[in-house]
């Protein structure tokens, strides 16, 4: 279909040495591809799609160009774009690393995260996978949001795999949706999710109950 495709154009606040669009809304990176349907000179490139990384750290694909949705040397680009923006996610995850827990007084905030048993029995068989039909592949991210007085979110995640089984990590957005810390990657959803910022520590009790939310604040 295409003569030629790149995928070297990338941009959002994340990205090392791309575009800065100060209107990125949700957006952390992404990574245009551009086609070529000619090797013509002077011949104007034509957007095929945008993969996009937001700052939940989900990835998805925004076509431009429908009838590309199926072509293997575009799949291929956009698969190679994926893992770009997936060293970019681990960048920056490892740059809002948690803060040591160290101080003697700080605010805590506390919230129970109620999930429907039929919803943790589906995340537990993605963790334990073993074969391609039971691996939850990289565009299906399971995740459930603590809200938290102050503004901050916390969100839970179950994340996909191609091919291997899935893994859970929390992530601590500002009041502004901006990732300020994360955890390290686990191997269980339910339990306690603790992570620090400003000074203060914002805890997620995951729960196997009905579908609601209750918040706690407490301070040491």
């Amino acid at each position: 279909m295409y003569a030629e495709i790149r995928n070297d154009y990338v941009w959002g606040p994340a990205a090392e040495g791309g575009a800065v669009c100060p209107e990125s809304g949700d957006i952390l990176a992404a990574v245009t591809l551009d086609g070529w349907l000619t090797a013509q000179d002077g011949e104007g490139g034509t957007v095929i799609a945008n993969v996009i990384l937001t700052k939940h750290g989900d990835v998805v694909v925004d076509f431009h160009d429908n009838g590309a949705r199926l072509d293997t040397q575009v799949l291929a680009c956009i698969n190679e774009a994926k893992a770009r923006l997936r060293d970019i996610w681990h960048k920056e995850k490892a740059r809002h690393a948690r803060q040591p827990k160290n101080q003697a007084h700080r605010l805590e905030y506390q919230m129970v995260l109620n999930i429907p048993a039929v919803v943790l029995e589906q995340i537990n068989k993605y963790l334990s996978a073993t074969t391609e039909d039971e691996y939850q592949g990289e565009d299906n991210t399971i995740t459930y949001t603590a809200k938290f007085p102050d503004g901050k979110e916390m969100d839970v995640k179950c994340c996909g795999c191609r091919d291997e089984a899935s893994w859970t990590e929390a992530v601590l957005f500002d009041e502004h949706g901006y990732q300020i810390a994360c955890s390290d990657v686990g191997e269980d959803f339910t339990g306690r999710w603790e992570l620090e910022a400003d000074g203060a520590l914002y805890v997620s009790e995951v729960r196997v109950s009905g579908s609601t939310t209750t918040c706690m604040e407490t301070g040491n």
